[in-house]
């Protein structure tokens, strides 16, 4: 550990000559190129200059990242906040250039994650989405929503969940932005405003998996709402969203094939169900009883 925070601290020596210049092109944390996102609805992002020392200084952040493999314990932990640490001060010294800052921060903010520290890793994950929005916007707000939410601070992570998804409503990632928004209130037992967040999340799924994840969702809030059929129905629209895939890949339709079946929301409805019937059988047997007893 020692030799890595040594590493660590020749690192800055090395950089801070570098860390005035700019020009060249975006690379991801460490140097690799940063592939730009892909939207059809939208114009093409301009590719942002780099400098040089830009370059270079992701370049070695890079080779103090690949120093972590290997490590485990205590020894991972201390060596994710120095490369974490890095990233930070990278960031702050090519504020001018977005392209490095946004990467290094973005980059640094999946370190401190790694390492457990979930404010220093939301912290990050806003100034990615800040500095760099055409890159990292949506997937830097998701971060700092999944970070909020893990510190049990759920109205904040509804509201940046939301700024997620209104970024590119048609993405995955707004997609399962849209869950966490109902699974959120769900978890709340605010079960009148959540269940027409899964309706909405199921409505706009994509054919497939996206649709059985919203769709045992939904059946989940609903068994929880007490309408059993309702639930029913949710689960019968997933298996019968399978039915325009028909000519998709048999291995593809035999998957999810299998997701519908072990749908979570099936089990919980038979159980529902059951429990249902059998109060029902007791209600029954108890009045018998009781004019039993009145004879």
């Amino acid at each position: 550990m020692r030799s890595f925070v040594m590493r660590g601290c020749a690192l800055f020596l090395i950089l801070a000559p570098l860390w005035a210049q700019t020009g060249g092109e975006p690379v991801r944390a460490g140097g690799e190129p940063v592939a730009e996102a892909k939207n059809p609805k939208t114009a093409k992002v301009a590719r942002p200059v780099v400098s040089d020392a830009g370059k270079a200084a992701l370049a070695q952040l890079r080779s103090l990242t690949r120093g972590l493999r290997g490590l485990d314990g205590d020894e991972r932990k201390q060596a994710l906040e120095a490369a974490a640490t890095a990233h930070d001060q990278v960031a702050a010294e090519f504020a001018a250039e977005k392209a490095v800052a946004g990467n290094a921060a973005f980059a640094a903010a999946e370190l401190w994650r790694q390492q457990g520290s979930l404010a220093l890793a939301e912290k990050d994950y806003l100034q990615a989405a800040q500095i760099d929005a055409e890159r990292y916007a949506q997937r830097a707000l998701m971060g700092a929503a999944d970070m909020q939410r893990r510190q049990n601070r759920d109205d904040e992570a509804f509201a940046t969940y939301a700024k997620a998804e209104a970024v590119e409503p048609g993405s995955v990632r707004a997609q399962t932005a849209r869950l966490w928004q109902a699974r959120l209130l769900q978890a709340q037992q605010r079960l009148e405003e959540a269940i027409p967040r899964f309706q909405a999340a199921l409505e706009s799924a994509a054919p497939g998996q996206q649709t059985i994840d919203a769709a045992n969702f939904l059946a989940l809030a609903w068994i929880q709402h007490g309408d059993l059929d309702a639930a029913g129905r949710a689960i019968e629209h997933a298996e019968d969203s399978l039915q325009p895939l028909a000519d998709e890949d048999p291995i593809v339709l035999e998957r999810l094939r299998r997701s519908i079946e072990t749908m979570s929301a099936k089990k919980a409805l038979q159980r529902a169900r059951d429990k249902k019937s059998n109060a029902a059988k007791d209600a029954v047997g108890l009045d018998e009883l009781r004019r039993v007893g009145q004879g």
